[in-house]
């Protein structure tokens, strides 16, 4: 006879892809979290320590996106030539105006 903590176990089940999912979604959110704390930050120590976390979360970040394309998880498609050029004049524009 199953207890209610098994059956509650049961329903609570999470898959390798809700897991990695909810991994990847979290890290991109304090990649975010952290560039606001940067720009809002006038401390030179705590911009370097805030920079340097966010870039080990960016990194953890792209691991779980690896994970997640190798195994069939997220898939991507590639940009055609004219879209990669639309996207470089767009950002040599905007480097240019600044």
């Amino acid at each position: 006879m199953k207890t209610k903590t098994d059956c509650a176990l049961e329903n609570c089940a999470l898959t390798d892809d809700d897991i990695i999912s909810d991994i990847l979604s979290c890290h991109k959110t304090l990649v975010k979290l952290y560039a606001e704390a940067i720009i809002e930050s006038a401390d030179d120590k705590l911009r370097e320590l805030l920079r340097t976390l966010m870039n080990e979360c960016a990194d953890d970040q792209f691991d779980a996106f690896n994970y997640m394309s190798a195994n069939g998880l997220y898939e991507t498609t590639c940009a055609d030539c004219e879209q990669i050029a639309c996207a470089c004049e767009k950002f040599c524009d905007c480097s240019a105006n600044a």
